[in-house]
């Protein structure tokens, strides 16, 4: 959308929906363009936009309006349209435009100013038709062309256009309308020939004496016409002849029309000068009317005198078909209606009816409209010598006619009999008129008393348009003076009201003895006093903030004496406050430093600072005195304060730190000798032992501690202590900062003491003026946490140091602890006990990485020889009494950091755990060498260990690693059955895996032909192994099992908690071997069925030897 379009879019918005909202009359946009006009007062132009729009009732008008801040429109003035006089464009950004008076825009686009001008002119013909004054635009022959003109035939040629005539008045107007206007030849009795004169006949006689025609829309302008003696044209009537000179007039035949120079000479007279027509009935039929404009033509010399005889009256155009609005037109329309008047001419000079005949017949005429007496018998006599000269024009009329191409034509001699016929009738008017003209004088005389009357006229309508053009420039002069009038009433009030202000600062300004007396004199102590010191710094607060105006400043005689109060008086607050927060100080901390504890077992807290807020915040409103009226006490206050807050909460929590370091619980003996570590006896001996009064499970932990709860002292964990002192120490800092921030007013709200008391905002606006500290008091304030809590972080490293000191595992806890506290400062937005928290949280965090690193050291120092296949690893043992030691402190922790540190610790220690254990059974031979067993048994012995361990904690974090402790399990017990089955069973064993390989490269009927798997070979190895021999070789198994797990752990698994079979190591191995030699016997079975099935052979023993034989070893769970 262009600009212009969003500017019409606004108008329409703002301008014409609240004028049309209710209105009864609607207005529409037409047409706008921005102008700029002088202001009238010497300082250039202003922009205005003018505005032209339609209303409802089909009238027009003209706005000028402004354009707002907003980016609406409003309305200054309006004129109607019809007060457009004319239009001047002087050049293509420049144009006036008289309504009124004249006005002169300047434009900004000569394409806007164009079309704006061009929208004006077409609304201007189109709502009010009459003609407009334009200069120096091309639409200045609009005034002709845009006017409505009255249709004519299809057949009938366009004539010639003139400008329009005027508007007759209200009276005549009917009657005018009903009028073909023209112009007359020059003549010397022009000046009593009127053209559509608003001065015409009355209607009675124009409609008695012209045929009913359609209106013809005419120019309503208000403008005059010319007198006739400064114009060719003039328009006048004879409405005061006497009744002797009107001659009768007859009623013009339906169907006859004169030609252009006739009709309109003829209609441009008078209706009382109209000659009486005859009347010729119409043989054909007609269609409607349609009506013709009114024609100029070019002067010549009068017809009576330029037509000698009867051939002087013919004219020299062409008849038109008649145009009457009652009688319908002839269906023959004339066929050479664009003929040339020489063409016209040949016809008309062919024969002449005006003979003497008709001379007396027209004499007869004249006489009869003279003498009423007479007239039947003159309108019989007419008729009768009208028919004559029909009948002499018909016998001589040639009724075949040439076209326009020379050759005959029978077609349209009615149309030309008609046409001579309306020539005469025309001819015989204007010689009736030229002798009634010529017959009597005193029609000059008449003629020059309406030019002398016109001249009046003229000279009045001057004179009146020269007194409303004086009239108009009073009014703009009672306009001007009116509007300077309202200015300098607003001015004098504004005066009168400046004048009050002046005094009441001049009484302001002032302070009275009794307020300076109170400011000296009156207590610090109780609350109304407060008020009444508050009331009387007031006063002069306000005489000195008024000071500060040079102006005010030279008013003020006593300005030094107020300036030297203020300062004793800012003195005075100062000692006051600083002595009663330190007396404070003092009452809250009593005799037991300011740590108070329940009546029983209740918890150690801090005594609150309610007391001393509640009574220095009486003193807010002075100290917001002190800071704005002498800055450099307020520092020494602010300074003072800080030292004795510091020393109340340092001596508060000192105290606590110390009362919860003595209540840290100390780990026991067993729990501070258990490590990674090996014990001494281990390290000395050089073998893995069992230990089983070293480390101890972690569920025989709980399970003493469950014993003894009632008997234990009031002791605390290191992170549970950590959390009773937070629990103290941080409200009590979060309330001291909000204090400060109110009662010192450390924050950004800008409250001054004129804000405090309500003052006007003349002080307000001197207060914030002058608000502002000096860096050094700024740096102070800003300081203020750190200068009062200064001694907090080293005291809080200090006591965290000295309880991880006593239990290194207790750092998970304290981080646990820490990572709470940091949460609940970050959403108070604590800056400063963030800061805090958050330095000994890194540092800690480094401890415990740093412990993580030494288990995981320990664990590798671990040093075993593989000849020793006795027990479970140290570490492996220790592990879970660790695991448990560090889910106790973290209870509540899921989501928050330390609980992702400590899986990642588990992580790390498992895996150097797993892969010294592999390490320590590293193997040092092949086949059935002890190296290789000892390896199996010691991953047996141990996973079985950590599987049954782990899985009583129950931990989700520590599921990863149960399902490596079985795969490894499950992985060395497979290796172990293999090797120890293979010793009594080796023949049989060896027998069938041959026999295995052998089948993937033969077909089962096609083995016994291999010498090496026949049946003889097949019976001599089942010989071998009867029940007799199956059940001493398993109870040579048994005893060799049983040697390499006597000395192994008691741990029992659970089948609900592991994936191993249930019960110790022993009786999960035992189980195994029973299942693997069940397994083997079955697929022997199967294979001998598959190879040998037509020799009759099976196994010396079955299954259920197999399971007699191990039922004897069973072992319990």
């Amino acid at each position: 959308m262009s600009e212009n379009d969003r500017t019409r879019q606004r108008i329409i918005t703002s301008v014409f929906d609240k004028r049309n909202a209710g209105a009864t009359i609607q207005e529409s946009y037409v047409a706008h363009i921005k102008i700029w006009e002088d202001t009238g007062e010497g300082q250039g132009k202003k922009p205005r936009y003018i505005i032209i729009s339609r209303a409802s009732d089909n009238t027009g008008f003209i706005h000028k309006s402004k354009l707002n801040t907003n980016g609406s429109f409003s309305v200054g003035k309006t004129w109607k349209l019809a007060e457009l006089r004319g239009i001047e464009v002087v050049n293509p950004m420049l144009f006036n435009i008289t309504l009124a008076r004249t006005y002169k825009w300047q434009t900004e686009n000569s394409n806007d100013q164009s079309s704006f001008v061009r929208a004006i002119i077409d609304l201007f013909y189109s709502i009010i038709g009459s003609a407009l004054h334009i200069v120096g635009h091309p639409a200045r022959e609009r005034d002709v062309d845009s006017m409505p003109r009255p249709r004519v035939t299809s057949n009938t040629p366009a004539p010639s256009t003139t400008l329009p005539a005027r508007l007759p008045p209200p009276a005549t107007a009917q009657a005018a309308s009903q009028l073909d206007i023209t112009q007359v030849s020059r003549s010397p009795v022009r000046s009593h020939i009127v053209q559509g004169s608003s001065r015409a006949a009355s209607p009675a006689d124009s409609m008695r004496n012209q045929p009913t025609r359609e209106p013809i829309p005419l120019n309503t302008s208000n403008q005059r016409p010319p007198s006739p003696s400064h114009s060719t044209s003039q328009q006048s009537s004879l409405p005061n002849l006497p009744s002797a000179l009107r001659p009768s007039i007859g009623r013009r035949p339906s169907n006859a029309t004169p030609p252009p120079s006739a009709a309109n000479s003829t209609m441009a007279l008078p209706s009382s000068l109209m000659p009486a027509r005859l009347h010729v009935p119409s043989p054909r039929p007609s269609r409607e009317h349609t009506a013709r404009p009114s024609l100029d033509l070019p002067y010549t010399s009068s017809p009576l005198s330029a037509y000698p005889a009867t051939a002087a009256l013919y004219p020299p155009t062409r008849p038109e078909p008649p145009a009457s609005a009652n009688q319908p037109v002839s269906h023959v329309q004339t066929p050479q209606t664009a003929e040339t008047p020489q063409m016209r001419r040949e016809h008309n000079n062919r024969v002449s009816f005006f003979d003497p005949a008709n001379q007396a017949a027209l004499d007869r005429l004249v006489a009869s409209g003279l003498g009423f007496e007479e007239e039947a018998e003159g309108a019989e006599e007419t008729a009768q010598a009208t028919m004559i000269s029909v009948e002499e024009m018909l016998e001589g009329y040639d009724w075949a006619s040439d076209d326009m191409l020379g050759r005959k034509s029978a077609k349209g001699a009615a149309d030309l009999v008609e046409a001579r016929l309306i020539d005469e009738l025309m001819a015989l008017e204007k010689a009736n008129i030229h002798s009634f003209l010529e017959s009597d004088d005193r029609v000059n005389v008449v003629t020059k008393y309406l030019d002398d009357a016109l001249g009046e006229v003229d000279a009045i309508d001057s004179m009146l348009s020269s007194y409303k053009i004086h009239l108009n420039a009073v009014g703009d002069d009672i306009s001007f003076i009116q509007s300077q009038r309202r200015g300098l009433q607003v001015q004098m009030q504004n005066q009168a009201a400046l004048l009050s202000e002046l005094e009441n600062v001049l009484q302001t300004v002032q302070v009275n003895q009794g307020a300076l007396v109170t400011l000296t004199q009156e207590s610090l102590e109780k609350q109304a006093s407060i008020q009444r010191l508050e009331e009387a710094a007031t006063e002069l607060y306000k005489a000195l903030q008024a000071s500060q105006d040079t102006e005010m400043a030279a008013t003020m005689e006593r300005l030094d004496e107020y300036r030297t109060h203020n300062a004793q008086f800012c003195k005075r607050i100062f000692d006051y406050l600083s002595i009663m927060a330190v007396a404070q100080s003092k009452l809250i901390l009593g005799d037991n430093n300011g740590v108070t504890r329940p009546k029983g077992r209740g918890r150690h807290i801090l005594a609150n600072h309610q007391s001393m807020e509640s009574y220095l915040g009486r003193y807010a409103g002075l100290l917001l005195y002190l800071k704005e009226m002498d800055e450099a006490v307020y520092s020494k206050f602010c300074a003072a304060y800080f030292s004795a807050a510091s020393d109340l909460h340092s001596s508060q929590m000192k105290s606590i730190f110390s009362i919860y370091a003595g209540l840290l619980k100390r780990p026991s003996d067993e729990d501070g000798d258990q490590s990674f570590a090996p014990t001494n006896a281990a390290a000395k001996g050089g073998a893995i032992r069992r230990a089983g009064t070293i480390v101890r499970s972690p569920m025989d932990g709980w399970n003493r501690d469950r014993d003894r709860g009632g008997q234990a002292t009031e002791e605390y964990g290191a992170a549970e202590a950590l959390g009773y002192i937070l629990e103290q120490i941080a409200p009590q800092l979060y309330r001291e900062d909000d204090f400060i921030a109110d009662f010192l007013q450390v924050n950004d709200a800008g409250l001054t003491f004129a804000d405090y008391v309500g003052l006007d905002n003349y002080f307000r606006r001197q207060a914030a003026r002058g608000a502002g500290l000096s860096q050094s008091t700024i740096k102070l304030l800003r300081g203020a946490m750190d200068l009062i809590f200064g001694f907090l972080p080293a005291e809080l490293k200090q006591w965290i140091d000295t309880a991880i000191a006593k239990d290194t595992l207790q750092v998970v806890g304290v981080l646990v602890c820490l990572e709470r506290f940091l949460a609940d400062a970050d959403e108070r937005g604590n800056a400063f006990f963030l800061q805090i928290l958050d330095k000994q949280h890194v540092r800690l965090k480094g401890t415990f990485d740093r412990h993580v690193n030494q288990q995981i050291k320990m664990v590798e120092e671990t040093k075993l020889t593989s000849k020793k296949r006795k027990g479970v690893a140290h570490f492996i043992k220790y592990f879970p009494v660790y695991v448990s030691r560090i889910e106790q402190q973290l209870s509540g922790a899921e989501g928050l950091e330390v609980r992702e540190n400590v899986d990642l610790a588990y992580e790390k220690i498992v895996h150097s755990m797993f892969e010294c254990l592999k390490h320590m059974a590293t193997l040092d031979g092949d086949g059935e060498d002890k190296g290789q067993l000892n390896y199996h048994v010691l991953l047996v012995e141990n996973m079985h260990y950590f599987v049954a361990e782990i899985s009583r904690l129950e931990l989700g974090s520590v599921t990863g690693f149960l399902k490596q402790a079985e795969a490894l399990y499950n992985e060395n017990l497979a290796a172990y059955l293999r090797i120890v089955l293979r010793r009594p069973f080796a023949k049989l064993i060896d027998f069938f895996d041959g026999l295995d390989r052998l089948l993937k490269t033969t077909a089962p009927s096609e083995v016994q032909k291999n010498s090496n798997y026949s049946k003889s070979s097949l019976k001599k190895v089942l010989k071998e192994f009867d029940g007799k021999d199956v059940r001493k070789h398993i109870d040579v198994l048994f005893r060799r099992v049983e040697k390499h797990f006597t000395e192994a752990e008691e741990k029992a698994t659970r089948e609900v908690s592991s994936g191993i079979a249930p019960g110790t190591v022993m009786v999960g191995v035992w189980k195994a071997c029973e299942e693997e030699l069940q397994r083997m016997t079955e697929s022997f079975s199967t294979k001998i069925s598959q190879c040998y099935a037509d020799g009759g052979l099976s196994l010396e023993y079955n299954s259920t030897d197999v399971e007699a034989a191990f039922k004897r070893h069973r072992l319990g769970s």
